[in-house]
């Protein structure tokens, strides 16, 4: 199913039927601030099982959390130091991946071969109303197609994941534009990818 939302000024009673399918266990699209993103609960992992089926991974394969604000995202890391908080603080919600060791709150079948989790809260109205709805986190990774190309189009979307979602939300076609990354598993900060958001804005690498 397709569903068109406003991607600026998000329709509550359209978000809390994308959160009624999410709750019930379902895997869905929605949009971010940089690529459109297959989502579900993480607390339900046989939701967590059927995303990677639909992704066609292994559990092995790292994929993100998307939390609604920091101190959401420090209940499943480690911890968080006060200079990270800090630039984590100035630059979000915004276009970046944040790579922490995993705390206990992360389901076991996701950290197989490794101990850690990427961390976004993504500048996007429709991605923080439904984290917001739904008051929890939830597991995402990027749609891609055969060629592992980024699908950026809602409707090409549908087109190839309908039959595997229960709900396609459109907001709009995107930009090919995917977060930069920083890992902060370790003692430094390591730049893992820059996308678009602005490394210059991090305080951590100053």
């Amino acid at each position: 199913m397709l569903l068109t939302i406003d991607p600026a000024e998000p329709e509550a009673w359209l978000v809390a039927r994308v959160v009624q399918m999410l709750r019930r266990g379902e895997v869905a699209v929605i949009p971010t601030d940089t690529v459109y993103a297959l989502v579900c609960r993480l607390a339900d992992e046989a939701a967590v099982l059927r995303l990677y089926e639909v992704k066609r991974i292994a559990p092995a394969k790292r994929l993100s959390l998307l939390v609604a604000d920091i101190a959401t995202a420090a209940r499943y890391t480690r911890g968080i130091s006060n200079r990270v908080f800090r630039s984590m603080r100035r630059v979000l919600p915004g276009p970046y991946t944040f790579i922490f060791q995993a705390s206990s709150e992360i389901p076991r079948i996701m950290l197989r071969k490794r101990r850690t989790v990427g961390i976004r809260i993504p500048d996007c109205p429709i991605a923080l109303a439904v984290l917001a709805e739904l008051g929890e986190p939830l597991l995402s990774t990027s749609v891609r197609n055969q060629a592992d190309e980024w699908v950026l189009d809602p409707a090409q979307i549908e087109e190839q994941l309908g039959e595997d979602v229960t709900v396609v939300v459109d907001g709009g076609r995107l930009a090919a534009a995917p977060s930069t990354v920083v890992d902060l598993s370790g003692e430094e900060p390591v730049l893992v990818r820059e996308g678009r958001g602005s490394v210059g804005a991090l305080e951590m690498f100053d």
